[in-house]
């Protein structure tokens, strides 16, 4: 969902990129042009380019807006196609890419009287998000060298390794070098896999190292790790309006790619 931060809809194309850019830039930064609005009819959309290229985004991402009362259509999208290269989330560098045909937008309005735009229905489109295993590796050695570093460790080393396990399905190992006195290594394994529901489940988590400061360390973990262990986590429930998820692919190389197909039920092939 889009607010629009105005109590009337945009009368013309630019209005409406302007209020969308707007929006975005609250928690984006990049330089250049975001939006682009291009329609030979107004209020109908030919296309909704939206340009993300090496752009940040914000570590906390603004809650939805609550929508109250009844809603209608806005606007009716021929094409809204996103691409964010090289823009980096909480210091990780992603590629994102997505696009979505026949979408239906819907206004509401917030607590404060000014119209979000909403999903109602899209009738066929993807998404794409993928990240280099170097990338992610260097992510995690930031957050493990925060944390060990509250504890008087320092990590010497974070190695990353993912592997496929099926079209859905993947396992990850997490490799620590680290020095308190001493030199320790611990391994973290761990795997991941979506059933036919699209319900995401965790699980195999463990921990193990060698001798008796690394078996204390994995003794320090194992109640964060049994927290997860096993959880299930339903992937339909980020579904919008009328717009289901239709499949679901994790493919990985020297990157990790996860793509999505979503649309409306009504119009599935």
């Amino acid at each position: 969902m889009v607010p629009l931060r105005r109590r009337d809809l945009p009368a013309s194309k630019d209005e409406l990129a302007q209020a969308v850019e707007a929006e975005l830039r609250r928690f984006i930064r990049k330089t250049g042009p975001i939006v682009d609005v291009r329609s030979r009819a107004f209020p109908y959309i030919d296309e909704v380019a939206i340009n993300l290229d090496d752009a940040e985004i914000a570590a906390r991402l603004p809650p939805p807006q609550a929508v109250t009362g009844a809603t209608k259509l806005a606007f009716e999208v021929g094409t809204v196609d996103v691409t964010a290269r090289n823009i980096r989330l909480h210091g990780t560098a992603l590629d994102l890419r997505a696009g979505a045909r026949g979408v239906f937008l819907d206004q509401g309005l917030d607590a404060n009287g000014e119209i979000v735009l909403l999903p109602r229905k899209i009738r066929d489109g993807e998404i794409s998000l993928s990240a280099t295993q170097v990338d992610l590796e260097e992510a995690i050695a930031k957050v493990v060298a925060e944390l060990a570093r509250a504890q008087g460790v320092t990590i010497e080393q974070v190695r990353l390794a993912i592997r496929e396990r099926g079209p859905r399905s993947i396992a990850a190992e997490v490799r620590i070098q680290a020095r308190k006195f001493v030199r320790v290594k611990i391994d973290i394994y761990g795997q991941l896999d979506i059933d036919e529901n699209f319900a995401a489940t965790i699980s195999q988590l463990r921990c193990q190292g060698a001798g008796v400061i690394a078996a204390r360390a994995c003794s320090a973990l194992e109640p964060r790790l049994r927290r997860f262990n096993g959880r299930s986590f339903p992937l339909k429930s980020l579904a919008l309006g009328e717009t289901q998820l239709r499949n679901l692919r994790i493919a990985v190389t020297n990157t990790v790619e996860i793509r999505l197909e979503f649309g409306s039920s009504e119009t599935r092939a």
